[in-house]
Order: C-alpha cells, then structure tokens, then sequence
C-alpha cells in the first residue's frame, strides 16, 4: 500500500469522503511527495483504495487531475483571503502567514516544471493568476499592518516584502526537497519556510509586532 505523507486537514475536509474526494486527495499528496512525472495513476488508485478503472471514470487523464487541484488552490486562496479580511486585526499573524500553509498543501503546483501542462495558455495563464492573487494580498497586509504602526515601511518595501515572501515560498519547497529529504522531516521543513518569510520581515518589526510574533501559535526563530 502505498504510504500517504502530510497533506493537511484542511485539504482532505475540501475535498471530501466521496470517490471523487478521495482520488483527488491521494493524487496531491503523491504528487507533492514524489513529483507530478513520478506517480502513476496505478499508485493514485491504490492510494485512494479504488479501482484504476473507477479512477478513469472520474477523470481521463493525469491533467485532469491537476487542473482539479489547482481549481482547489485558488479556491484555498480565496478562503484564505476572506478569512483575513473579516479578522479584527489586519495583520493576524497566523492569517498572514497562513497563504504559505496553502501554498504547502498545494506545493507540486508551484515546484514542479509540468512543462507540458505549461503549453496550455489557459493552465498557465491560471496558474500565473494564482501567484498574482498571492502577491497582492500580501502587499495588501503588509500595507495595513504599516499603517496599523506594526511594521516601518515604505509603500516600494510593502512591494518588495510581498514579492520576496511569494518568492521564499514558491522556491522552498525546491530547496527543502533536495536538500533535506523533505518526506521524512515534513512539518519541520513546513516550519522552516515560515521562518525564513519570518526573518525577512524581522528588520522592519516594531516593538508591537514583535510582541504580537512572540505570542503566535506558531514556532518561529528564536531572534524575534
């Protein structure tokens, strides 16, 4: 049988208990495991506990498959998104750096070349609106958390800020993988990528959101 790794909650209650749910589930979390190329749509049915075929009767193609993940991904973002806006605090420190556990539970998306599924416009012009969407809200947060005297910053740093956290997010999952065997240590790595946003954001901390960072159900470095 083969051997889900982290995929969280989250993803398994979006997606559901039904067939449908379940293929899509086992489908992500191999692909994030082992890459898009690697897994087979043998492995997937043997994960999801159904039959090749009934896996077939869902979707036609591996493609098929990815393009239902990342529909999942913008809605994930979406949820996010809203979730932020209605907080009390424009800058909730596990709501800003919740968009990273979204992009974790969807990382193949984002790490994986699929050089092939690229050549569709309609894929890439989809997946390029889900970075976009990313950078933006980012922007947006770190703008108002200025604003609210939690960060010093300028409106061309909110930029920069949002564009190298997009970017530490979307490159970690590389680096982790290769580097440390991300399978078997995943929470930690999971970790490490929120501290690394975490440490490009300390310089620009004021003493209120350092206070607010110290307080985060959240392990962050030990710097702050």
């Amino acid at each position: 049988m083969t051997r889900i790794k982290y995929t969280s909650n989250r993803v398994r209650t979006a997606f559901g208990e039904k067939t449908k749910g379940k293929i899509l589930y086992s489908s992500l979390t191999l692909f994030n495991t082992d890459g898009f190329d690697a897994v087979t749509t043998s492995r997937i049915a043997e994960a999801a506990s159904v039959l090749d075929g009934t896996l077939w009767y869902h979707f036609n193609a591996k493609s098929d498959l990815v393009s239902a993940h990342l529909i999942a991904l913008e809605q994930s973002l979406k949820d996010q998104f809203d979730t932020a806006n209605t907080s009390d605090h424009p800058f909730a420190v596990e709501q800003f750096l919740g968009v990273f556990d979204v992009l974790w539970d969807f990382r193949y998306l984002l790490r994986d070349p699929l050089q092939d599924l690229q050549r569709d416009p309609l894929f890439a012009k989809r997946l390029q609106s889900a970075y976009t969407s990313v950078e933006e809200q980012a922007k947006l947060r770190l703008t108002a958390a200025a604003e609210e005297g939690l960060l010093d910053l300028s409106e061309i740093d909110a930029a920069t800020l949002a564009a190298s956290c997009v970017i530490i997010g979307r490159y970690w999952f590389d680096y982790s993988r290769v580097r440390n065997n991300v399978g078997s240590k995943v929470e930690q790595h999971r970790l490490e990528g929120i501290q690394q946003i975490v440490s490009i954001l300390r310089p620009h901390f004021t003493e209120r959101a350092k206070s607010m960072f110290k307080n985060a159900k959240i392990t962050l470095p030990s710097q702050v």
